[in-house]
């Protein structure tokens, strides 16, 4: 993986650039999106100031210091941290930072004041700041100053609106909408039922797509007990917990952001009544100071992903109805951040409102399929109607919490059209996977085959998949070893890692692969074996001069992959000639 945040250059287009077949270049760019009210979801995906393109937005989290003060470090802040990270949401080019409470420690106003100065970088390049209060920003004299700094007003570029209480708002921008709910919320029972009827408002307004709502305390914390709700797991569970699960169920939203815990954790947590559910986000601190997980934990929690002990920060990338987030980490020294720090990618995820999830546990399988239509979806024109299938795969990672439970893969499949304008070498949709990788830092995944249906007659096609630089190959060539192999016909058990094919009855192109990304079928020369630049006559009869010798004698003749040259591969290679009749 990366080392270090993406630059905004690289912020992933909607278009397919650099496939490389028989030594060509493709290019393949994707009609812009649109504004489009979804009425079916009560929601607007896209409003008149969303923009065309990708973007981005950063998070922080609990920024206190809790050492001795020092030349850079000054009123609980630790100012060295926010310094560094801000350099990394430059770099990526957000477009705003959110952060989920405890912004200093000592309970002072000055403290909120040096964190807002910190932010001096963000400030010149006109980027905005969204937080919330923590438990450690609660003094009257914060609350006061909170309100009177913190909260946003509207300008051209959103539209905020404030509660009553002066500190729970929403912001409007880019499209989304981020719930940032006051501190003062929390666990109060007097409070908080008025804060869910005004989010519900808010999230039904239908003037957005992506919804996130923003706490300082957890919605099941992993060190800390009390938690947004109240002092324990189940506190307040029929008079908040399961009206708040209920609230962001029907608005569709799919992240609550929190910190308070200081550690990375992602996890499935679902209401006490059973019947909602959300991804819980507890984000790595940026802080003097880490917690360890304690007992006692919830059932109704599954776990993720999580990390202890590193110093971390976040990159969302908005494109349409798809969001990735990507957890970046570094390790602190003597309490801090280093001079020059090595920040890691430590893993991707994201989901798409067009497509579909999977919470697959510890020895499940990753089986599924899904299927966009032709037309537009969510805004976004040039679908030509594409059908996915992750049709082998069981997920055998062994990676635990620090008390021991097993993590689940949240599989999330989404879609991206494909360009009916510019190239007819791109033959299907653009799927993404996100939620494959076994261990935090690689992005290899357990073998799984994934397939993918495909418009087009004659000639070979394969899966591709989409690389960092944004360049695309075939996918069995990207994975984490294994051989690429092609292969005439449908999938079979017991196909090693690399195996890759078509099967031109079904127009179906597979590939067996360990890793997630952007996938999408595309003409190759496969079969080409004379490397003329077109699949004929000429190389069946290669095929036919090697019969009944071994694979070896010829690898590519083997196309049906049984060891051998025989006449079944010349009749196998011959279905999917370039031109008619094999000519």
């Amino acid at each position: 993986m990366s080392p270090s945040s993406p630059t905004l250059r690289s912020v992933p287009r909607l278009s397919i650039q650099s496939i490389f077949q028989g030594g060509k270049t493709m290019t393949h760019r994707f009609m812009p999106k649109t504004p489009l009210l979804l009425a079916a979801l009560g929601l607007a995906f896209a409003s008149a100031s969303a923009t065309a393109e990708p973007w981005r937005f950063g998070l922080i989290s609990d920024t206190q210091f809790t050492k001795t003060a020092d030349a850079i470090n000054v009123n609980s802040v630790a100012v060295k941290q926010i310094q560094a990270v801000n350099q990394k949401f430059l770099e990526a080019g957000v477009k705003f930072v959110i952060q989920p409470g405890d912004l200093g420690d000592n309970s002072s106003a000055a403290a909120l004041q040096t964190r807002l100065e910190a932010n001096a970088a963000l400030d010149a390049a006109g980027i905005p700041f969204y937080a919330v209060r923590g438990n450690h920003d609660n003094s009257s004299a914060q609350i006061a100053y909170f309100k009177a700094n913190y909260v946003p007003a509207s300008n051209a570029n959103r539209t905020v609106e404030v509660m009553a209480d002066g500190e729970t708002y929403s912001v409007l921008t880019e499209g989304i909408k981020l719930i940032m709910l006051g501190y003062n919320n929390t666990g109060s029972t007097t409070n908080m039922p008025n804060a869910l009827n005004w989010m519900s408002s808010q999230l039904a307004s239908g003037d957005h797509g992506h919804a996130f709502v923003v706490s300082h305390k957890n919605l099941l914390g992993q060190n800390h007990k009390d938690n947004f709700f109240g002092s324990s797991n189940d506190a307040n569970a029929t008079t908040l917990q399961n009206p708040y699960f209920a609230t962001v169920a029907a608005a569709g939203v799919r992240y609550h952001f929190s910190g308070h815990d200081h550690l990375h954790h992602r996890s499935r947590v679902v209401s006490p009544d059973g019947l909602n559910s959300i991804q819980q986000f507890i984000f790595q601190s940026n802080s003097s100071k880490w917690y360890t997980p304690s007992s006692p934990y919830s059932s109704r929690e599954t776990p993720f992903r999580q990390e202890l002990n590193k110093i971390g920060h976040y990159i969302f990338t908005v494109d349409g109805p798809r969001l990735t987030g990507q957890y970046y980490a570094t390790t602190p020294v003597s309490s801090d951040i280093a001079d020059n720090p090595v920040w890691t990618l430590q893993e991707t995820f994201g989901y798409s409102k067009n497509g579909s999830s999977k919470i697959v546990p510890a020895g499940g399988s990753y089986a599924m399929t899904h299927s966009i239509a032709a037309g537009s979806s969510f805004g976004e024109d040039g679908y030509v109607g594409t059908t996915m299938a992750i049709i082998d795969g069981v997920h055998s990672g062994t990676a635990k919490t620090h008390d021991g439970r097993l993590l689940a893969k949240d599989l999330n499949i989404g879609w991206a059209s494909q360009s009916n304008a510019q190239n007819s070498q791109v033959a299907s949709d653009v799927l993404t996977v996100w939620g494959m990788q076994n261990a935090l830092g690689s992005e290899q995944g357990d073998t799984y085959t994934l397939s993918l249906d495909y418009k087009g007659n004659g000639g070979a096609f394969a899966i591709v998949g989409k690389g960092e630089e944004g360049s695309w190959s075939k996918a069995a060539a990207r994975n984490f070893g294994g051989s690429a192999k092609f292969v005439v016909g449908p999938w079979k058990a017991g196909y090693a890692l690399g195996t890759y094919g078509i099967d031109p009855a079904t127009r179906t192109a597979w590939a067996v692969v360990n890793r997630g990304g952007e996938f999408a079928v595309s003409r190759t020369l496969d079969g080409d074996l004379n490397g003329d630049g077109t699949i004929d006559k000429l190389d069946v009869a290669l095929i036919s001069q090697n019969l009944n010798k071994p694979a070896s004698a010829l690898p590519e003749a083997d196309v049906d992959n049984d060891g051998r040259i025989t006449a079944l591969d010349a009749r196998r290679l011959a279905t999917i000639c370039s031109n008619a009749n094999c000519q």
